[in-house]
């Protein structure tokens, strides 16, 4: 018989996108995660280095799961099934209470195959789709 991780009284978190939700701009921070939640980015492993100076400027301290896809390589559709495939490893562990999300293309892939976590569509146009 299978029972979900959050059966067992395990960590519940949010998750959030990066670009969009995080990262507005070089100056500018959007939504503040949790001390405990985890950001899942579209954004190739090859952007870590500044990615993470980012974070460390605005005191960003989250665990960041970034796409293996080359930077060159990547598209909006792969960093809709990257955080997908990413959301349902994370759901075998923690309690995912909603993820945040600003891309609709990104929205739609998401709804479809990880269903069970709430998405939460952040509408605005202060960053490039």
């Amino acid at each position: 018989m299978y029972f979900p991780p959050w059966a067992f009284n395990v960590e519940t978190i949010c998750c959030t996108d990066f670009d969009g939700c995080v990262y507005f701009s070089k100056d500018s921070i959007g939504l503040r995660p949790g001390p405990n939640d985890i950001i899942v980015t579209g954004r190739s492993f090859e952007e870590r280095e500044k990615t993470e100076a980012w974070c460390k400027k605005f005191g960003i301290t989250n665990r960041i799961i970034y796409s293996q896809v080359p930077e060159h390589l990547k598209t909006r559709q792969i960093s809709g099934y990257h955080k997908a495939i990413t959301l349902r490893e994370l759901s075998k562990t923690y309690k995912i209470e909603r993820f945040y999300e600003d891309d609709p293309i990104q929205l739609e892939i998401l709804e479809a195959l990880v269903p069970e976590i709430p998405i939460v569509h952040l509408v605005h146009n202060l960053t490039r789709k």
